[in-house]
């Protein structure tokens, strides 16, 4: 894992100042490559082959083509034989050398090839032209920013905020984020830095860029029997996760004790000669999951290592933690993620995780409103339950609490519709999965995972997120993703091989964080201190106030949940905007926090 930055200008000094705020996200090493058409940038977190041939920017024989690459191609070795029958030779066992060639041999339907991770940029020195890509789930980040005649790109936004330009808020982007909770497009909160899509390129020649899609979804329902889609999704996850298993550094488990990480590090065990590392953070709280994963652990014979994290911690390092994230995140369990991927650290580079299984094979609470037992109910009452539980501000609130014109769009849009006709989902359960994959796994799940992993030097796989398996459940009738109000009922039919059934059908808690008795003791306080430090335009602070004191009386009734979220939203964004729109020193942010 890696970081990649550049720019289509010769300036060592800026590249140096890129490749010095991403070097956590690559340690072991450092390079720069440079000509007067282009400057590119790399850190490298040693993976594979962690030799010296490793080193990039790497180029091909005669130099004409060099690439920065952040990511894993899994599938490596298999497109390697094909390019040394052609007569292709290689100098290192790196899948970033074969990226070069399958390139240089295909051109950009070399995508087509890889089974990864990735994001990647490749500059043809004879062309003039530079090449970007993203995987197609949008597992690694890729941000580009046009400047006139010129592109900068990066793995994260910091580093191209090193390159001065005016840095304004994007009131669209904020008012997409206040209702999904993240910014579903290519556009972030910083006007002008775009989002690479996921499943797209990106060619930027003579001044002039054009995006293109090379991968989507097919949503046409396959007809198997049960028993045959069982054998299917074995062999696929099996697959995938020994893709996964390919290192030459230590690897671990994240584990949660429920379904879906419990299915991996099962999975792991029974590949694996040795036992598996796996990783478990508490609060010394009863929503801990200590107890599940420690049956899993004791069951399927792990190393297993425990986390107790203390609320002061949290409180501390939060701005740090927002830094780390890179865009504005509304998700407390970035806080024990970020302190469990330090606490792994300690015994592993490569941590596999189970996201992408909620969203791949319907988990998550708000899809029951899509199953087959509610198929009568109208779409637009479905649609107003699925509003009403999923998005975080309503335009009411979003009215009284932000002082900019916030139009009033139909949450569920996006949703609903999809760009390519002959491939939307007809069901309304897929229509929402299909969103979610394409929109909330990249820009939320996927990215809180990449860069609290990164924050710490630690490379995060996602096996679910295999696009062979992505593909396998678009195609899947929802008859087995979620025949009544359970979910992943084929998941779990099939994780019945590997698990006790008490594992297996355990209720679903999800990534928690007791959230709510270090908001009752802190929250307030940190929102005054912070928000009313330094005032931004886009608050009303008025009926912030307001929602302070009914916050303040409602601690001990249903409502406190409802406004403690608010309040965090509203507290992580100012931070945020402090440090990426301010350049407000972290320590100085900690300093207001009353610690």
């Amino acid at each position: 894992m890696c970081s990649i930055s550049g720019f289509t200008w010769e300036d060592k000094s800026l590249i140096k100042a890129m490749n010095q705020i991403l070097s956590y996200r690559g340690p072991d090493d450092q390079g720069i490559y440079m000509d007067s058409d282009i400057t590119l940038g790399h850190n490298r977190l040693s993976i594979i082959d962690v030799s010296k041939a490793g080193h990039q920017p790497m180029s091909n024989k005669n130099g004409t083509i060099w690439i920065v690459f952040n990511g894993e191609i899994y599938n490596f070795k298999e497109i390697r034989g094909v390019l040394e029958k052609k007569g292709y030779n290689f100098v290192s066992n790196t899948d970033t050398e074969v990226i070069l060639y399958a390139y240089e041999e295909y051109g950009v339907k070399c995508l087509e090839l890889f089974n990864g991770m990735f994001a990647f940029a490749i500059w043809n020195t004879e062309q003039k032209d530079l090449f970007l890509a993203r995987d197609r789930i949008g597992i690694k980040p890729l941000y580009y920013f046009v400047s006139g005649q010129d592109l900068i790109f990066s793995s994260e936004i910091k580093a191209i905020i090193q390159h001065e330009f005016k840095k304004e808020i994007d009131l669209e982007g904020l008012n997409s984020f206040l209702t999904y909770r993240f910014i579903p497009s290519n556009r972030t909160m910083i006007k002008r830095i775009n989002k690479l899509l996921p499943g797209h390129y990106a060619i930027f020649r003579n001044g002039k860029i054009s995006i293109n899609k090379y991968w989507d979804l097919n949503w046409q329902v396959s007809n198997l029997s049960e028993n045959d889609y069982l054998k299917k999704l074995n062999k696929l996850l099996f697959s995938s996760i020994k893709y996964r298993l390919i290192s030459d550094v230590p690897l671990g488990v994240y584990l949660s004790g429920g379904l879906d990480s419990s299915l991996v590090v099962a999975i792991n065990s029974t590949l694996c000669d040795d036992a598996v590392n796996t990783f478990t953070i508490g609060f010394g709280d009863s929503t801990d999951e200590f107890k599940y994963a420690k049956k899993v652990s004791e069951y399927l014979s792990t190393n297993h290592y425990e986390l107790v994290l203390d609320y002061k911690d949290i409180t501390r390092k939060i701005p740090s933690i927002i830094w780390y994230m890179d865009e504005p995140n509304s998700d407390i369990t970035m806080v024990p993620l970020y302190f469990l991927s330090e606490f792994a650290k300690k015994k592993v580079t490569v941590i596999n995780t189970g996201e992408g299984a909620d969203e791949l094979f319907s988990g998550y609470p708000p899809y029951k409103i899509g199953a087959n037992i509610l198929k009568p109910i109208p779409t637009f009452l479905k649609t107003y339950l699925y509003k009403w539980y999923y998005s975080p501000f309503k335009h009411k609130q979003k009215k009284n609490l932000f002082n900019f014109s916030i139009d009033k769009r139909n949450f569920l849009d996006l949703y609903l519709k999809n760009d390519n006709p002959t491939i939307i989902p007809k069901e309304f359960l897929n229509k929402l999965l299909n969103f979610d994959i394409k929109n909330e796994l990249p820009n939320w799940q996927l990215a809180r995972i990449d860069r609290m992993t990164m924050a710490h030097s630690m490379e995060a796989r996602v096996p679910f997120l295999d696009y062979r398996i992505v593909e396998f459940s678009a195609r899947l009738p929802t008859k087995y993703k979620q025949p009544n109000f359970t979910g992943k009922y084929i998941l779990k039919k099939l994780a019945l091989n590997y698990l006790p059934k008490e594992i297996v059908y355990r209720k679903k808690q999800g990534f928690t964080t007791p959230m709510h008795s270090w908001i009752k003791d802190n929250l307030e306080d940190i929102v005054e201190s912070i928000l009313f430090n330094n005032k931004k335009q886009f608050f009303d602070y008025e009926n912030i106030k307001k929602l302070i004191l009914k916050h303040k009386k409602s601690k001990k009734q249903r409502p406190f949940i409802y406004h403690s979220f608010h309040l965090l939203t509203l507290l992580f964004l100012d931070i945020w905007y402090e440090i990426y729109l301010n350049n407000t020193p972290i320590s100085k942010i900690e300093n207001l926090l009353k610690i």
